[in-house]
């Protein structure tokens, strides 16, 4: 038996009779429930896919690539990889990521801990080795599913591109896929060098205007800072794994009502803070504990430790740079091969930013005792008026 599903990305994904087992597991239809993008739809309103339907694009995308090259034997395994590669995503995707890893101590591609129940039942009576299967998820084995240039970024970006009106995300997918080799990891031919740099244009602009747009961090660290306290309270983090985006949702209602509300009305914490890497001493800022920050300034400022939130994002790392291309003088690195992309690559770090968030009334007092903390001038953003007079 072999089903069609209609997909706004790829157009028709054909499931055969093994991926509809999986994917009619319950522990499989939780990703209908799990936002791909978070709290994403706060500030792009149409940002409410899922990543029940990322993981078919990645499937499917998979498989394409799969019929082009030759990966041996391992075929049904990598694409089986590249169906489960988010079954371990807890609600509201990589918002519970950090909550996770430090409570529970497993990043979300570990999907033993989540291969339970009926979804276990089915690996083992279609013979799947879920360690392997597991193995391919981290990057261990296989390039396709989790590698420099891989299929999960493949889709997300022109997905996420399309559910949030953001064009940025649109590269020439169809030519990218076209142009891969493999010979063990994924190659790129010399005729795909400019959709590979399509790929990291899109990549580089989407960052800062969607994944780490100030509204959506500013959400993302809410929720966590309010599950926080629901978990040193009692509640066993392990659940999460289980829940979907509406059961956080009721747990903090239950647990953090004021969270809750803000977050469902759209009330949240202001920027008090939000300054680039030029205006710190970096050394001290990685080194930086964000709860003892949190404290600290609350109590300079006089207000609740709870609405003070310091964030200090990850830096992002551009490893689709080091995806190889062949060319006819022999075979090199992308970065090696494309100053366009080079450039990037040394622009990246201009994107990230240092955030002190607080309730409105808060602003001014937190900022002050923020910028006293850190040790920076601070910077006033200007009001559209004052950037274009009259």
């Amino acid at each position: 038996m072999e089903k069609s599903v209609q997909d706004p990305i790829h157009g028709v994904i054909k499931l055969e009779d093994w991926m509809l087992q999986i994917v009619d597991t319950p522990e499989f239809q939780r990703l209908r429930r799990i936002k791909q993008l978070g709290f994403a739809n706060l500030v792009y309103p149409g940002a409410n896919h899922t990543r029940f339907e990322h993981s078919l694009g990645v499937m499917h995308i998979t498989r394409e690539i799969s019929t082009k090259v030759n990966i041996g034997d391992d075929a049904d395994e990598i694409i089986a990889a590249a169906l489960l590669h988010d079954i371990g995503h807890a609600p509201f995707s990589h918002s519970s990521e950090r909550l996770i890893k430090r409570y529970v101590g497993i990043e979300h591609e570990n999907i033993l801990a989540v291969i339970r129940g009926e979804l276990k039942d089915v690996m083992t009576q279609l013979g799947f080795n879920v360690r392997r299967i597991a193995e391919i998820i981290s990057g261990r084995r296989s390039s396709i599913v989790s590698g420099d240039i891989d299929a999960d970024r493949m889709d997300y970006l022109v997905r996420d591109s399309h559910y949030t009106g953001v064009a940025y995300g649109v590269f020439d997918i169809s030519r990218l896929i076209d142009k891969i080799k493999f010979d063990g990891e994924i190659l790129i031919s010399e005729g795909g060098l400019k959709a590979a740099e399509s790929l990291l244009i899109s990549r580089f602009l989407m960052y800062p205007t969607v994944y780490f747009h100030h509204v959506c961090r500013i959400a993302r660290k809410m929720y966590e800072k309010a599950m926080e306290r629901i978990i040193e309270g009692g509640f066993n983090a392990r659940e999460l794994l289980r829940m979907d985006d509406c059961d956080a949702m009721m747990l903090l209602k239950n647990h953090e009502r004021e969270f809750y509300e803000m977050l469902r009305d759209r009330k949240l914490f202001k920027r008090a803070i939000y300054v680039g890497r030029k205006s710190l001493d970096m050394r001290e800022i990685m080194r930086i504990n964000e709860q003892r920050a949190e404290i600290e300034i609350a109590e300079e400022a006089g207000v609740d430790e709870k609405y003070v939130i310091v964030d200090v994002p990850p830096f992002e790392e551009m490893r689709e740079v080091r995806v190889r291309v062949e060319l006819e003088e022999g075979i090199a690195t992308l970065e090696e091969v494309s100053p366009m992309v080079r450039a990037m690559k040394d622009s990246v770090l201009e994107n990230w930013r240092l955030g002190v968030y607080t309730k409105s009334e808060y602003v001014g007092k937190v900022g002050k005792a923020a910028v006293d903390y850190f040790g920076i001038e601070r910077v006033i953003q200007k009001s559209l008026d004052e950037v274009i007079p009259e």
